[in-house]
């Protein structure tokens, strides 16, 4: 059986969306972040239209594979911490990528230590999607 291209595009978009995970944007700046993001994660594309002024954050979004990543800034645009929220229909392949990327601390929790910093990744389900939050460990 033959595998269509649009198939085989979504598939490899869920793949690549957590693949290299392990990049640690906390503590870049706002436009590190842009630029690793145009670079590594093509499929994302950054979304300005709707902005929230109580947060000093960027956010792109994945229509493919119905995913957003939110990178939280300080005042000085430095990101402090991330969020992925996604579709139901990737949670296997996330999962499994947070098992592989990270060490499992608990309960939908993993580590790992990133120039001596440890921080904390942490999966939350909801009612219609999940969220991945990756935070420093206080």
């Amino acid at each position: 059986m033959r595998m269509s291209k649009a198939l085989l595009y979504i598939i490899s978009v869920i793949l690549m969306t957590f693949n290299g995970q392990a990049q640690n944007y906390i503590g870049l700046h706002k436009n590190e972040i842009m630029q690793l993001m145009r670079d590594n994660k093509r499929n994302f594309r950054l979304n300005t239209s709707n902005v929230n002024n109580t947060y000093n954050y960027l956010k792109y979004e994945d229509k493919i594979s119905e995913q957003t990543m939110l990178f939280f800034l300080s005042k000085d645009d430095t990101c402090k911490y991330l969020r992925l929220m996604s579709d139901y229909s990737n949670l296997n392949d996330v999962l499994d990528n947070l098992d592989s990327e990270y060490t499992k601390s608990g309960k939908d929790e993993w580590t790992y230590v990133d120039n001596g910093k440890n921080y904390i990744v942490k999966l939350d389900e909801g009612d219609w999607y999940f969220t991945v939050t990756i935070k420093p460990e206080n």
